[in-house]
């Protein structure tokens, strides 16, 4: 899992263990993950924090999970820690989730390594199949990362993570991902790994992946419509291609949650590449008159999609700031272009602790291009800057 090993640096910590016992690690390691994959028969997505102790390979320490101020790069704000001994190597191990749920597990390798090749012996030893399917373009320093679909009898399919090197220096390190799904590739990951990894395979060198911030504000900018336009009708939606829509017609709610309270929407997704955005869209039955960009998870390096904008033409221009909040701010920006009806755009942004290493960004796209009522505690800015903030 991207970044994990970086962050995960800060909460590992060694747990005492009575003894080792003489089991290669490699099978120890294997038979960990195989007892810690999901039941085929469970009817849950995933096992709650107390399963963890049937996982006899890893002494584990005392629930409950320990809470984060800040989430890890899986999204994770709940940690519990464990050690594993075998031969004269030691496992960190680190299982991540929610306040009910496990949803990954992290083991690091201390000590005499057990090497990719033996590892994966050991997994097929313990009935478990492994199928490659992500994995560098080229062999690569800042490449050390594979991803194999993992499957056993009686077990729920997951996800293995390879990894050798942590902190940009040498490391064996493995995730076992309990998603249904592989996150997607960031544009970075996009330059350096592939989905492509049949043997004879020929992969053609990526183009180049826009960063989040420029696919964000092209995003905004294909849902900007032009001088003159009518109302925007609810197919026009349909332009901005990376957003998945549900079905036509807007479905209707007699009490809407959003703050404009229109009562006709359509709800859609974005994936950016690592990075995904619940994206829903309001207005009367006939036309849309604001569409909401919610970040689904806490992100790192998300760059500034408005000066992206403003990069690709656009004039940007604060026009209010929001009430004042300790781990939070909203703040509106009227935005014009060229050949563009004016609009409003408001950027929100969360954090989990004042430093704000991570962050969880929402937009609102008022196609009418007017400010709401002001509401207690915000400030109309005048000449792009707002009075007493």
């Amino acid at each position: 899992m991207r970044g994990f090993w970086k962050a995960s640096g800060a909460i590992i910590t060694a747990w005492a263990c009575a003894g080792a016992n003489a089991q290669a690690p490699e099978d120890a390691f294997a038979r960990a993950v195989a007892a810690i994959m999901l039941s085929a028969s469970a009817h849950h997505g995933f096992n709650d924090w107390g399963y963890l102790d049937l996982v006899k390979q890893v002494r584990w320490e005392p629930l409950p999970p320990n809470m984060l101020n800040d989430g890890l790069p899986d999204g994770a704000y709940f940690t519990r820690q464990g050690v594993m001994y075998a031969g004269e190597g030691r496992v960190n191990v680190t299982a991540t989730g929610v306040r009910t749920m496990v949803m990954n597990v992290y083991f690091r390798i201390h000590g005499a390594a057990m090497g990719e090749a033996a590892a994966l012996a050991a997994l097929n030893r313990a009935r478990l199949a492994l199928e490659l399917t992500r994995c560098p373009i080229q062999a690569s320093p800042v490449a050390g990362a594979k991803w194999w679909r993992l499957k056993g009898p009686g077990k729920q399919p997951a996800w293995l993570q390879s990894q050798t090197r942590c902190d940009g220096a040498p490391c064996e390190a493995y995730a076992l991902l309990l998603g249904e799904t592989l996150a997607s590739m960031t544009p970075q990951e996009q330059r350096l790994y592939t989905d492509q990894c049949v043997a004879g395979t020929t992969v053609a060198p990526p183009a180049a992946a826009e960063e989040w911030d420029e696919q964000l504000a092209s995003l905004l900018a294909a849902l900007i419509p032009p001088q003159g336009a009518a109302a925007v009708a609810w197919n026009a939606l349909e332009k901005a291609t990376p957003v998945r829509w549900s079905p036509l017609p807007p479905q209707e709610i007699r009490q809407p949650s959003w703050e404009d309270g229109n009562h006709h929407y359509r709800e859609g997704s974005t994936d950016l590449g690592g990075r995904v955005l619940h994206v829903t869209a309001t207005g009367t039955q006939d036309s849309v008159l604001n569409i909401y960009f919610q970040d689904q998870a806490t992100q790192a390096e998300r760059g500034d999609a408005l000066r992206a904008l403003w990069r690709k033409g656009y004039n940007v221009r604060l026009a209010r700031c929001g009430k004042l909040y300790q781990l939070s701010t909203r703040t509106w920006y009227r935005v014009t272009g060229p050949t563009s009806r004016p609009v409003m755009v408001q950027r929100g942004m969360r954090c989990d602790t004042i430093a704000c290493p991570r962050a969880e960004e929402s937009y609102r796209l008022a196609l009418t291009g007017a400010l709401p009522p002001l509401q207690a505690g915000e400030v109309e800015a005048i000449s792009d800057v707002c009075p007493g903030r």
